[in-house]
């Protein structure tokens, strides 16, 4: 009776851990991280990245997700997720990052003219939403990924989200397309649905019918779709905005928010191609 017993607390005591393991995978923090290099230093900026930078957040245990850089060849940023238990954490991960003496070699070593090959990093802090599918970093061969943004009109992303949830990420499916993540802005985040879409945007493409100090927390929905290609991609999308169920499902939606859930040119779609030193891809 007594090796039941301590066998049945064992077994509690795993579980609670595996409970635990699980909930913290689901309420990581995200950060979203957008560089603009120096003019004609994006390989520079990549192979600093991959030759050097992959070590240190190894060592810091700052979780590498992905890195990409835009299918546009004219637009040279690079952007990078990784992953956080949560925002202290991420915080002095970083503080031991840059105080990194060894990394601080390796970055001056990298400047050319005096100037390093990073210009600006923009920061965007996230959370999985509820009806995200988990996160699975797997190596997919020949798929391109679609970085979504949506500014939501005034009290309406709850309604947003409860399209997805019960509607629309089942649509994208039936339709061919991959669901990855789904966030919203991380609750306390100070950054602008402007700035937002501003490093976000394809090119030339931020502007939007939104409020300059309209926050992106409690406005904004961020999500990834992969695709075999941009041209699937079109097809797809074609085939959901044709489908009666969407027309429907979406008809139903505005007329109980009174108009439109999405901000006049609210909504983003950037293509993004996984680097060779990527996990996600």
């Amino acid at each position: 009776m007594k090796s039941l017993l301590t066998w049945l607390i064992g077994l509690t005591m795993l579980s609670g851990s595996m409970t635990s393991q699980t909930a913290m995978a689901q309420d990581s923090l995200y950060e979203l991280r957008v560089y603009t290099p120096e003019t004609g230093r994006q390989a520079d900026l990549l192979k600093l990245m991959e030759n050097t930078g992959t070590k240190f957040l190894t060592k810091h245990k700052i979780e590498l997700v992905g890195a990409w850089v835009p299918n546009d060849p004219s637009d040279a940023r690079v952007v990078t997720l990784v992953r956080h238990a949560d925002r202290k954490t991420c915080d002095a991960a970083w503080a031991a990052f840059g105080a990194d003496p060894d990394w601080q070699t390796a970055y001056e070593a990298s400047a050319v003219d005096g100037k390093k090959p990073t210009q600006s990093v923009a920061r965007i802090f996230l959370s999985a939403n509820d009806y995200s599918p988990k996160l699975q970093v797997a190596s997919v061969e020949n798929r391109v990924f679609e970085l979504r943004t949506y500014i939501a009109t005034p009290n309406n992303l709850a309604a947003l989200n409860n399209r997805f949830r019960n509607h629309t990420i089942e649509l994208f499916k039936k339709h061919g397309m991959n669901n990855v993540i789904y966030w919203s802005v991380a609750n306390g985040e100070l950054l602008k649905a402007r700035e937002l879409l501003e490093a976000v945007s394809p090119v030339g493409q931020s502007k939007a019918d939104v409020g300059d100090q309209l926050p992106a927390a409690g406005n904004s929905l961020v999500y990834f779709l992969t695709h075999a290609s941009p041209d699937a991609q079109k097809a797809s999308f074609g085939t959901f905005r044709d489908d009666p169920v969407w027309n429907q499902v979406r008809t139903d939606s505005e007329k109980g928010a009174g108009g439109s859930l999405t901000a006049g040119n609210g909504v983003k779609s950037w293509f993004l191609k996984p680097t060779g030193f990527s996990p996600l891809k």
